[in-house]
């Protein structure tokens, strides 16, 4: 089958949606698909670099990143715009075509050849439930009724067009379902573990990253997200300082993702200013996944999201993960608190604070088994795209 995925960033850029994009078009290329994917050179969600643009196949995948423009600036729809030169790309021959994100000037595009050649076509979303009621109550001046109005106008019919539409969570699905009155939704959690990748990583690269870093033998407790408010870095740091400073150099927290937004990463590191057992850091791949290796705890403090993918990483590498309830699929469908994770409430310091001494204090060893656990059973790339063929049209 030949698949063609639309996305405004791919690898190496970091996101989850990225990451996603990256090891499903990559699975779906080693099982015989023939893979497209169609995109941007941006490397960095804020347009700040890039890479050369043209075609080329990686690891089996061919990459078509487009000439396209960066428009910063807010407006109503989105906080930037990016004009991809997608529109003879959404064209081309295909058996399925996937948006991934939405709203987007490639999803206009591949409706427009859904309602007049019939091609299927599967819309991946990453919007929590949260922010889809954010965005449809249109409460906080005429910007945002714009927004509202745009959903449900426009936004609304081009999803109903797509042959399924994929959430992240169920409670992002029952939300699309309900407050645009879609039928055509199903749950999906797209992010996964590549088990090779970590098994890959032994003690000497571990004991690399540590020497790079300066970590010593430190235990680690791990934040690894980009330094953007939504991920909650300023959370952890105010939760985790005062433990660290309680027995210095026993512990090193260390945040280790790209800055997304420069302004909220200086008043992080504001925070974790004076105190030596703070790192930050933004490392290739393979040393992230060491990272996770060497980690004691994984840190997820984020204000709102469907997934958090770094869990499944930090479980599966061993780590007793702490995820905000603010992560829709924590809370609702794969952590169970106290038996494969902690759960705490979303921007409750205190109760942040809480769970970190827990984990630094009792090895709680059965947890992290069982973390590592519902790893293999569900969330690896191989289970999650099966579960992916399934819920793609046949074409």
């Amino acid at each position: 089958m030949r698949i063609r995925f639309f996305s405004y960033f791919y690898a190496p850029c970091i996101g989850g949606g990225e990451v996603i994009l990256q090891n499903q078009a990559e699975e779906l290329a080693r099982r015989g698909h023939e893979v497209h994917v169609h995109t941007t050179p941006f490397t960095n969600m804020d347009g700040s670099t890039e890479v050369a643009r043209g075609s080329a196949v990686e690891n089996g995948v061919n990459v078509h990143r487009r000439p396209s423009r960066w428009l910063p600036g807010r407006n109503p729809l989105e906080k930037n715009a990016v004009t991809p030169a997608f529109a003879r790309d959404a064209w081309l021959p295909a058996h399925l075509l996937v948006c991934v994100g939405f709203p987007s000037l490639h999803l206009d595009a591949l409706v427009a050849r859904k309602r007049m050649i019939g091609t299927p076509l599967v819309v991946q979303n990453y919007i929590t439930a949260d922010f889809l009621t954010e965005i449809l109550a249109g409460e906080g001046g005429m910007n945002k009724s714009v927004r509202a109005a745009y959903w449900r106008r426009w936004v609304r019919p081009a999803l109903a067009t797509a042959d399924v539409v994929l959430a992240d969570s169920e409670a992002a699905a029952t939300a699309l379902r309900q407050r645009l009155d879609l039928s055509n939704v199903r749950a999906h959690i797209g992010m996964a573990v590549n088990p090779a990748e970590f098994d890959a990583i032994g003690p000497a690269e571990v004991d690399a990253v540590r020497a790079a870093l300066g970590l010593g033998s430190a235990r680690i407790l791990l934040a690894p997200s980009r330094l953007s408010r939504q991920k909650g870095a300023d959370l952890l740091v105010a939760a985790a300082r005062p433990l660290l400073e309680a027995h210095p150099g026993r512990w090193k927290l260390v945040i280790a993702g790209p800055v997304n937004e420069p302004a909220f990463a200086e008043e992080v590191r504001g925070l974790a200013a004076g105190c030596p057992d703070i790192v930050f850091t933004e490392r290739s791949r393979a040393e992230q996944v060491a990272l996770f290796r060497a980690a004691d705890l994984v840190v997820l403090p984020s204000r709102g999201e469907t997934v958090g993918g770094v869990v499944f990483e930090g479980m599966y590498a061993g780590a007793l993960c702490i995820v905000s309830s603010a992560v829709e699929a924590a809370r609702d469908e794969y952590l169970r608190p106290g038996e494969n994770g902690l759960l705490v409430p979303p921007e409750d310091v205190p109760a942040l604070r809480a769970a970190l001494s827990q984990g630094m204090e009792s090895p709680m060893a059965a947890v992290r088994a069982a973390g590592r656990r519902t790893v293999l059973e569900r969330f690896t790339w191989a289970r999650s795209v099966d579960r992916l063929l399934e819920l793609y049209p046949r074409a």
